[in-house]
């Protein structure tokens, strides 16, 4: 099975919210929202992580090494 596509749930639940009574529309908007956000999350982590990957291999390249050949 296939994980669902965040923009896909999101469009899906903005259509829905169109043709649904108030109550209803307010809660698939919430939905729409929430998808939105966990896709910007998740373009914002992968921006991120070869930065971050790059960061953490220059730390330990600055880091003393404690081993046999001091």
């Amino acid at each position: 099975m296939t994980n669902p596509n965040p923009l896909h749930l999101a469009n899906t639940a903005q259509n829905m919210a169109r043709n649904a009574p108030q109550g209803d529309a307010n809660a698939f908007h919430k939905i729409a929202m929430i998808s939105m956000g966990v896709m910007a999350a998740s373009s914002v982590v992968q921006t991120l992580q070869p930065l971050l990957r790059d960061l953490l291999r220059k730390e330990s390249e600055r880091e003393p090494r404690h081993g046999r050949h001091r």
